[in-house]
């Protein structure tokens, strides 16, 4: 289970409440709020990307040698990926393995993308690298924090029946962060409000 309760970050003088948060493995949660209310500081807390400084946070223990359970996928792909090594160099690095070749197929990903570098392709083809990029072995949970934002209707559509599929098959818990109320209303089992 991922918890958080009474989460409270601190940014020099200011400070932000965080909304409380259960997720289960399996689960697809939904999560909406006005801009700058903290659902993307949420995300980064239960990743381990920002300390949080009070509260109670319950997050699945790391294994030695693995990637952390939690992902965070961005809004802004262009961040998960190393400039200077192309995506396919930085899936590997991933992965530790060429096991996503299996998922490329599924998302719409042609392989000679993996030869280019994150500057090189549009940001709907990164994002789609980006999701993959979390989809590592390891990964009991993913925060998806406004994935399909920048795409196209048809390929919003896809890229939520194909990774719904993925995290339904793995039992993945998902957090699915939107300003699109009828977006999670269709995918969520259940919605939050800031």
């Amino acid at each position: 289970m991922l918890m958080l309760r009474n989460g409270v970050v601190c940014y020099q003088r200011n400070r932000l409440s965080l909304c409380d948060l259960s997720l289960a493995r399996g689960e697809v949660v939904g999560l909406s709020g006005p801009s700058g209310v903290g659902k993307s500081t949420l995300a980064k807390v239960l990743a381990g990307i920002q300390p949080l400084s009070s509260g109670i946070l319950s997050v699945p223990e790391r294994q030695k040698g693995q990637a952390n359970p939690v992902q965070w996928v961005a809004q802004q792909p262009e961040f998960a990926f190393n400039p200077y090594l192309t995506v396919g160099q930085s899936l590997r690095e991933s992965w530790r393995s060429e096991d996503f070749f299996a998922l490329l197929d599924d998302y719409r990903i042609c392989p000679s993308w993996l030869e280019r570098y994150p500057q090189q392709l549009s940001g709907g083809q990164l994002q789609r690298l980006n999701v993959v990029r979390a989809l590592i072995p390891s990964t009991q949970y993913l925060l998806c924090d406004e994935i399909s934002a920048p795409l196209d209707l048809l390929t919003q559509k896809h890229l939520w029946q194909t990774l719904l599929g993925h995290c339904r098959a793995r039992e993945l818990g998902v957090l699915v962060i939107s300003h699109d109320r009828m977006l999670l209303g269709q995918v969520c089992d259940r919605l939050l409000s800031y």
